[in-house]
């Protein structure tokens, strides 16, 4: 990635949306670069380690319809910016969508709020349509994970073995989950806790990228599926599950554990396409290997 080409048509999008003259800023690297377009008050995430997988842009276009939903009722959910500025923008093939620059607090809120928060945003999305298009299939990510399985450049960095261990669970797991009469709805999509922050009004959720239809128990395994695979975040993450339900419905246990499963899986998928070599995604690849291994052992 050339980051100075990439920030370059970052000041151009701004000239050309009315900002006036930028100095933009990398505040985030991530899956997404993340662009304060300095002295403004708006931020540009930009699409890069995902632009592959999703470069026609549905991904982006989904996250404004849902956030949008999501501010006119006022749920805990990081506005986009107003509906001619936020975009999905593309300049040099980039893709942009805007934001509010606000300040938040870097570490995540209290893990009971945070909980309540999401129940709030799954409440307000029950009431949100689903148009029907390809774009817009239930399940989703479970399709997504499959498609870069097959991907020559997954196939090149995932070993044999393992690549077959996870293609077998996802493909067995999306049969299941599929055919599971539990209801679907919108949902965050990749609800884990750094994708929470402390507003000034409470608990924020950011980043609705991955939004998907699918059962709320998608979303929870998101909180908590780290915390059991690898062992990692303390109490937050069932302090959060605690939150959300202390307000929302009872929760199907048996359906949880296979989205923990599937969402395992899926992450795998993923970080073999982003990069396995990266000191800080390597353990948390190789944690969630051996636990799909020592869960299916008759597979591995």
């Amino acid at each position: 990635m050339n980051e100075a080409a990439l920030l370059a048509a970052c000041r151009r999008l701004a000239a050309t949306l009315g900002l006036g003259a930028v100095q933009p800023q990398v505040i985030g690297r991530h899956s997404n670069l993340v662009v304060h377009l300095a002295p403004s008050a708006w931020v540009l995430r930009v699409a890069t380690g995902t632009a592959g997988p999703r470069a026609q842009g549905g991904h982006a276009e989904r996250e404004l319809r849902l956030l949008r939903h999501l501010a006119e009722r006022r749920a805990p959910a990081l506005p986009p910016a107003p509906r001619s500025l936020a975009g999905p923008h593309r300049v040099d093939g980039w893709l942009m969508t805007l934001w509010p620059l606000l300040d938040l607090a870097h570490e995540a809120p209290d893990p009971q709020a945070a909980g309540r928060a999401l129940a709030h945003c799954h409440a307000e999305l029950r009431t949100l349509a689903h148009r029907g298009g390809d774009d817009e299939r239930p399940w989703a990510p479970l399709d997504e994970a499959l498609d870069l399985l097959n991907h020559p450049l997954v196939r090149q960095r995932a070993a044999a073995p393992d690549l077959a261990l996870v293609g077998a669970r996802l493909r067995a797991l999306a049969a299941r989950l599929r055919a599971h009469p539990a209801p679907q709805q919108w949902l965050h999509g990749d609800a884990h806790r750094a994708n929470v922050r402390q507003g000034a009004a409470g608990a924020l959720w950011l980043d609705w990228e991955d939004a998907c239809l699918g059962p709320l128990e998608w979303d929870l395994a998101g909180l908590v599926a780290a915390s059991r695979v690898l062992g990692q975040e303390g109490d937050w993450p069932e302090a959060a599950l605690a939150g959300w339900r202390s307000v929302g419905r009872p929760v199907d246990e048996a359906l949880l554990a296979d989205c923990i499963e599937a969402r395992t899986a899926f992450v795998c998928a993923w970080i073999w396409w982003l990069g396995p070599d990266d000191p800080l995604r390597a353990p948390r690849l190789a944690g969630r290997l051996r636990w799909l291994r020592a869960k299916n052992w008759g597979l591995s």
